[in-house]
C-alpha cells in the first residue's frame, strides 16, 4: 500500500447543527483538507446530494441518483468513488466526511476499511484511503431526549426512505456505539453520565467542535478491533462507567438460553421505558445461533447476528444484555430477564427436544437451520 493513503474522518448526527459545527470548523481551521458533505433528498430520498469544498470555497454541488434511498447504497455507488478520486489528486492532507443527517456508522466504517465495495473497489479503497475516525456530534441539550424518547425519524423529516421506521433513539445509541469522539457541547451532569454509559470508553467529550479545532477532530483515533468488538453482540460489555445521577446499567449474563416463550412474554419489561439495551441471546431450538438484542428509543430490534465464531475468537454460548436506564426500576429488568431464562427442569429434558420446533421467532431471525448443536453444553 502507498504511504499516502488519505485519512478519513466520518461525522455522524441526528442534528443538523451539531453536523455543521464540525463541518465549519475543519472549513475555518484546516484549509489543507476537503470536506465532503452528503445529504439524501429528493421525494422518496432517491437523491444524494454531494457538496465538496475546502478553504478555496465549493469545488463541487452535484446531485446524484441512487438506485435504492439506503446507506450503504450510497456509500458503495458515490461516497467511496468520490473519496478515491479526491485522494488521487494529492491536494489536501485529510478528508472529512459529513455523513447524511440519522446515518448509522457501520457502513461507512466498512467501506472505508476495503470490505463493502467488490474486489475491485476495495483494493481501490485500501490503496487510496485510511479511517483517521468516527465523530458522532450531539446536541447535549437534548440528547437524553432524543435518546429515550419515542420520536421517530420521519416525525423529524430525517428518515432515508418511506420504507424507514427507525427511532431517533436507536439510531442515536448506534452513532454513539459506533463513535471513536463524541462531541456534547451542553450536556449537563446527567446527560454526561448516560453518554458514558452508552459510548466507547473514553470517547466523550463536552467540548464543541470551535473549542477542540480542527486538529483534533481529524487526529487519527480509530481502533478497528476495537471497535468491531464494541459493536459486536457476541462481545457485548458495559463500558465501565458508574452508576450516578439517575443512570444504571445491568450486566444481565446467564450461561443458559432464553425460553422463546417467555423472552416473547418478557419483551415490553426488558425493553420499553426510558431504557438503551444491547446485547446476545440464544434459543434452544438455535443453538449455534448468536440472537442480536438492540433497544432505544422505545424501539426493538432482534436478528440472526450469525455464529458464535464469527469474531475469529470462539466466544462461549450465553445470554448477556448490558441495558441502561434512567429512573427506571432496574428489579423490573432483572427479574423479567431471570423469569426468560430456561429452568433446570427444562433445561433437563435437553435441547434435542427442541429441534424442528416453531419457536416464534421466524419473523425476526428466519427458519431455525437444523442445528447439530444440541448438547446441553455451552
Amino acid at each position: 500500500m502507498t504511504a499516502s493513503r488519505l485519512p478519513v474522518t466520518a461525522v455522524t448526527a441526528v442534528d443538523a447543527a451539531s453536523r455543521d459545527a464540525v463541518v465549519l470548523s475543519v472549513q475555518l481551521d484546516a484549509p489543507d483538507a476537503v470536506v465532503v458533505r452528503h445529504d439524501l433528498t429528493g421525494a422518496g430520498r432517491g437523491l444524494l446530494r454531494r457538496v465538496v469544498s475546502d478553504g478555496t470555497g465549493v469545488l463541487e454541488d452535484v446531485a446524484v441518483p441512487l438506485e435504492h434511498a439506503c446507506l450503504a447504497c450510497a456509500v458503495r455507488e458515490d461516497l467511496l468513488p468520490t473519496l478515491v478520486r479526491l485522494a488521487e489528486l494529492g491536494r489536501w492532507r485529510a478528508a472529512l466526511l459529513a455523513l447524511p443527517l440519522a446515518s448509522e456508522p457501520v457502513p461507512v466504517v466498512r467501506g472505508l476499511l476495503g470490505l463493502l465495495g467488490g474486489a475491485a473497489a476495495d483494493r481501490a479503497v485500501r490503496e487510496r484511503l485510511r479511517l483517521a475516525g468516527v465523530v458522532c456530534a450531539v446536541d447535549g441539550a437534548v440528547a437524553e431526549r432524543d435518546l429515550l424518547g419515542d420520536d421517530l425519524l420521519d416525525e423529524r423529516d430525517l428518515e432515508h426512505g418511506p420504507d424507514d421506521a427507525r427511532s431517533v433513539g436507536e439510531v442515536l445509541a448506534r452513532q454513539l456505539r459506533g463513535a471513536d469522539l463524541v462531541l456534547a457541547p451542553g450536556a449537563d451532569p446527567r446527560t454526561h453520565t448516560l453518554l458514558e454509559h452508552l459510548a466507547l470508553p473514553g470517547s466523550v467529550q463536552l467540548d464543541g467542535a470551535s473549542d477542540l479545532g480542527a486538529d483534533q477532530l481529524l487526529l487519527p483515533r480509530h481502533d478497528p478491533a476495537a471497535s468491531r468488538l464494541w459493536d459486536d453482540p457476541r462481545a457485548v460489555a458495559p463500558s465501565g462507567a458508574a452508576d450516578a445521577r439517575g443512570v444504571w446499567s445491568l450486566d444481565l449474563h446467564d450461561w443458559r438460553p432464553a425460553h422463546p416463550e417467555r423472552l416473547r412474554e418478557n419483551l415490553e419489561a426488558l425493553a420499553s421505558g426510558r431504557l438503551v439495551g444491547r446485547g446476545r441471546f440464544w434459543l434452544p431450538s438455535r443453538p449455534g445461533t448468536v440472537g442480536m438484542w438492540d433497544g432505544a428509543g422505545g424501539q426493538l430490534s432482534v436478528g440472526d447476528a450469525g455464529p458464535w465464531a464469527a469474531t475469529g475468537a470462539p466466544v462461549e454460548r450465553s445470554t448477556r444484555l448490558v441495558v441502561t436506564g434512567v429512573e427506571e426500576d432496574p428489579d423490573r429488568v432483572r427479574g423479567a430477564f431471570a423469569a426468560s431464562l430456561l429452568t433446570e427442569a427444562e433445561l433437563a429434558r435437553g435441547l434435542a427436544s427442541w429441534a424442528g420446533r416453531s419457536d416464534g421467532f421466524e419473523p425476526w431471525m428466519g427458519e431455525a437451520a437444523v442445528d447439530g448443536a444440541v448438547d446441553g453444553a455451552a
